[in-house]
């Protein structure tokens, strides 16, 4: 796909799931991350779960999703504006890039999240007696993903604020 590929995007934010400490993978995270949103999902799927409706779920998905880019730009200039402040760590640095890793990951997976929506919602998939509980369960093993991450979005941003904004006064 030459330009338009995006592989660096999940592969930048899952390099995030890191213990600080030891720089070996975070385990817990990772299960958080996936394990929890499959559980999830699996659960929806044995329960036999169908959605008729998807546009309150489209349109809540694609408005979160939404939000994320001008978060993406504040930190892309948070970035580009950090001087060379000796207060600063390249931990401080390293924090502001990974938020922003994570922080692009749930953009990319919120819209094609919602792009899942709405292609299994115009073929009825979704909501259809076979196919319909196994794509409700990837909708809401996607949705606790979408969740999870954002979650560590603000997380990383609250720990960047208290990291580098708080340094500074």
């Amino acid at each position: 796909m030459g330009k338009a590929a995006l592989w660096r995007v999940p592969a930048d934010h899952f390099g995030t799931l890191y213990d600080n400490r030891n720089k070996r993978p975070d385990w817990g995270g990772l299960v958080a991350q996936v394990g929890v949103p499959v559980l999830a999902g699996l659960g929806t799927w044995h329960m036999g779960a169908k959605l008729t409706d998807v546009s309150g779920a489209v349109a809540g998905v694609s408005v979160v999703a939404a939000l994320l880019f001008p978060m993406a730009i504040f930190l892309f200039q948070l970035r580009v504006d950090l001087p060379d402040d000796e207060r600063l760590g390249d931990d401080d640095y390293a924090l502001v890039d990974e938020c922003m890793s994570n922080t692009l990951w749930a953009s990319l997976w919120g819209l094609t999240l919602a792009l899942f929506l709405i292609v299994t919602s115009a073929g009825k998939w979704i909501s259809a007696d076979g196919p319909g509980p196994v794509l409700m369960g990837i909708a809401v093993a996607a949705a606790t993903h979408f969740v999870f991450v954002i979650a560590m979005c603000l997380k990383r941003l609250r720990r960047a604020y208290e990291r580098i904004a708080m340094k500074r006064s």
